[in-house]
């Protein structure tokens, strides 16, 4: 349940800053060793200064349209994927701003059944 509450955040934040007429792609795979997960927008590309703060509490960066949240949603995020022994990234340029998510299936920090 966590862990689709961790892509709907990277989702949601997908479509609420990238440009409104290009696709928001996702991908997933797995190893026997790693679960990863990627979420991909185009439009501007996040400043470095924003980017080392995007995971922060109640950072919010620039929004397009009217709906703006509390900036709880990549923090929450990350902390879902330090809970599971993973972590969550960020590239961005002015092609693609892409969020992965990894997560080991094996070792310390895996996912149990």
């Amino acid at each position: 349940a966590r862990i689709a509450q961790l892509f709907s955040n990277l989702l949601g934040n997908a479509i609420s800053h990238g440009a409104p007429d290009q696709p928001v792609l996702v991908e997933a795979s797995a190893s026997a060793e790693m679960f990863e997960l990627s979420v991909a927008n185009a439009g501007a590309a996040i400043p470095e200064g924003a980017r080392k703060r995007l995971f922060q509490p109640f950072y919010r960066g620039e929004a397009h349209g009217p709906s703006q949240g509390l900036g709880l949603g990549l923090y929450i995020a990350a902390e879902i994927a330090k809970a599971h022994g993973g972590s969550i990234g960020v590239a961005s340029s002015q092609a693609e701003t892409r969020f992965t998510f990894q997560m080991p299936l094996e070792g310390e920090g895996a996912l149990r059944p």
